[in-house]
């Protein structure tokens, strides 16, 4: 019997989405195209929700913070992205975050990074970038 790679055992790990989007159509939109491809994707109208579905995720599925990758936009009522990203970080919570905006600047993205996302998307962005991010989020990354 074939056994999976450790890849293919890592990715099949975190096909789970949690997303992040406060215009209800785009949200849609988005966990749709991100569904067929094969994702199971979980929503949240805001940051609050999103940290609530986290939370769940932790202490709930089997590798916990490895089980999944965070899409959310910047700017939402209450808690925004980077406030999200900020709260995982300050716990030591590793989870692959991908940040949305459409008020992107060199500091935005410079913070975003400095905070740990592994990727900030500029709206309005084609599907196929966002896939792209998620599919890189999945991947190993390499141990120093």
């Amino acid at each position: 019997m074939d056994r999976p790679t450790d890849q293919a055992a890592h990715e099949a790990a975190r096909r789970r989405v949690l997303l992040a989007e406060d215009d209800e159509s785009l949200r849609k939109l988005i966990a749709s195209s991100l569904e067929s491809d094969g994702f199971e994707v979980w929503q949240a109208r805001d940051g609050e929700e999103l940290l609530a579905e986290i939370e769940t995720v932790l202490a709930h599925e089997p590798g916990g913070a490895d089980s999944c990758v965070v899409v959310t936009d910047m700017h939402m009522p209450g808690l925004g992205g980077l406030d999200v990203l900020a709260v995982l970080r300050c716990a030591s919570v590793s989870t692959p975050v991908i940040l949305m905006t459409a008020f992107g600047d060199d500091e935005v993205f410079r913070e975003a990074r400095d905070l740990g996302s592994i990727s900030v998307l500029s709206k309005p962005f084609a599907l196929d970038t966002l896939r792209e991010a998620v599919m890189a989020a999945i991947r190993p990354q390499p141990r120093p």
